[in-house]
C-alpha cells in the first residue's frame, strides 16, 4: 500500500501557480517534484492526508494513469513508502500451554507491544528516509535487534552511549566484563549519567546496568537470555578512554571492527576514528597524522597525574554524535551500504564551541603498517 512519507510537505512558488513537492534539508529543498496542475495538486493534496493511491483512485475521478506517473515520480524521488511493514521482535514468553500462547501472539491484545509501537515512532521517522528505505523503516530498526555491541571504557560518554543505544533498538548492547578497570562499583562522577542517582552510589556498576536494561531497551528482551554475556562475535566494539597497546593490537589482528572515542584533552573531545581493520585507517594512523600535521615526534605524559571526564552537557554531545556514528554503521550494514564519511575521519569537539565541531579525513599512513 503506497503512502507519502511521513515530512513531505507542498511548497507554493512565489508569483506563480506552480507548486513544489517534497522536502527540504539544511534549508534547501531536496526531492521535489513540480506541481503544475490543479489535477496533481489534488492528488498532493490527498496524499498528505494519509489517503493511500488505491483510496484516492477510489473516491475520485482522476486518470489512473496520471495518478500512477505522478506516483512514479514520487518514488524515484524516495518520497513514496511502497510498503507498509511491522515491527519484527523476538520471542518472549515461551508456554506449553495453548491458551497463553495464542493470547501471546496477538499483538494487538498486548501493551507491551502497543507501548513499542509508540515508543518507536520517532526511530520509524529517522529510518524511514534512509536512502533506498520504502517499507516506513521497519526492517532497519527491527534489524538492530540482530547487531551484537560492547563498550569498554570508564568515563560518563562510555555509560551515556550505553543508554542511547539500548533505547535506539539496540538490544544486544553490553559493557565488557573488565570494561571499568578497577573501578567497578557506581562512583562520584557516574552520578546524574545515564539513569545513575545518588541511591545507586557503591553499586556493582555492570550489575546495576543489567537491571536497567528492561527499562531501557526499546524492544522487549527474551525472558531467559543472559544479554551480558560475550557473543561469538561482536559487530562493533566501542573503547571509552585511551587505549591498552593490547587490546589494540588484539582487536587489530583479529579484525574486530571498532570506534575509538579517547579520553579529552584540555577542553577537546575527540570521537573516531571508526575502524575497520585492514580495509580503513586506525588510530595509530591517526596518531601518526597529528604529529606530522604539528611537526612533534611523540606525545610525553605522566600517567595517571589527571582523571580526564567530561563535563556533563559535553558528555552528553559527545555521546550522541557518537551514538549516532554507531548506529548509522550498523544500519549501513543492513541497507549493505556504508556511509563513506563513518570511517577514515576523526570529529574534533571543543568544549566552548559545542555547536561547531570538526571533522578531519585521515589517510593510512605510510609508518603504521596496518595495511599490511
Amino acid at each position: 500500500m503506497k503512502r507519502i512519507k511521513d515530512g513531505v510537505e507542498l511548497y507554493a512558488r512565489k508569483n506563480s501557480h506552480e507548486y513544489l513537492f517534497g522536502t527540504h534539508k539544511f534549508g534547501v529543498l531536496k526531492n521535489v517534484i513540480r506541481i503544475h496542475t490543479q489535477e496533481r495538486k489534488f492528488i498532493a493534496l490527498e496524499l498528505l492526508a494519509g489517503k493511500s493511491v488505491s483510496a484516492i483512485l477510489a473516491s475520485s475521478d482522476l486518470d489512473a494513469q496520471s495518478v500512477h506517473e505522478m506516483i512514479d515520480e514520487l518514488e524515484a524521488c524516495q518520497l513514496i513508502d511502497v510498503s507498509q511493514g511491522s515491527l519484527k521482535v523476538s520471542p518472549r514468553f515461551i508456554s506449553k500451554i495453548d491458551t497463553r500462547v495464542e493470547k501471546n501472539v496477538k499483538h494487538f491484545a498486548d501493551a507491551s507491544f502497543l507501548q513499542l509501537q509508540k515508543r518507536s515512532t520517532p526511530e520509524l521517522h529517522q529510518t524511514n528516509w534512509i536512502d533506498g528505505v520504502t517499507d516506513s523503516g521497519v526492517e532497519i530498526l527491527s534489524a538492530r535487534q540482530n547487531y551484537s555491541v560492547e563498550i569498554s571504557g570508564r568515563n560518563r560518554v562510555a555509560t551515556i552511549v550505553y543508554s542511547l543505544l539500548l533505547l535506539s533498538g539496540l538490544t544486544h548492547t553490553r559493557f565488557s566484563h573488565n570494561s571499568r578497570g578497577p573501578a567497578i562499583t557506581v562512583g562520584d562522577l557516574d552520578m546524574g549519567v545515564g539513569t545513575l542517582r545518588p541511591s545507586e552510589f557503591g553499586k556493582t556498576f555492570n550489575n546495576h546496568c543489567e537491571t536497567l536494561r528492561k527499562d531501557l531497551s526499546l524492544f522487549p528482551l527474551e525472558r531467559d537470555h543472559d544479554y551480558s554475556e560475550q557473543d561469538e562475535r561482536t559487530d562493533l566494539k566501542i573503547h571509552c578512554g585511551d587505549f591498552e597497546p593490547e587490546k589494540l593490537s588484539q582487536w587489530m589482528s583479529t579484525h574486530q571492527n571498532f570506534l575509538h572515542i579517547p579520553s579529552p584533552r584540555a577542553d577537546t573531545a575527540q570521537i573516531g576514528p571508526l575502524v575497520i581493520p585492514g580495509s580503513s585507517p586506525c588510530t595509530r594512523c591517526s596518531s601518526l597524522f597529528f604529529n606530522d600535521y604539528n611537526g612533534i615526534e611523540e606525545t610525553l605524559e605522566i600517567s595517571g597525574h589527571n582523571q580526564r571526564d567530561y563535563p556533563q552537557i559535553a558528555a552528553h554531545f559527545v555521546a550522541s554524535m557518537a551514538a549516532a556514528q554507531i548506529v548509522s554503521f550498523l544500519d549501513g550494514l543492513t541497507t549493505g551500504v556504508q556511509k563513506a564519511e563513518l570511517v577514515g575521519n576523526v570529529i574534533t569537539i571543543d568544549y566552548q564551541f559545542l555547536s561547531h565541531p570538526h571533522t578531519v579525513a585521515i589517510a593510512r599512513h605510510p609508518l603504521c603498517g596496518c595495511a599490511f
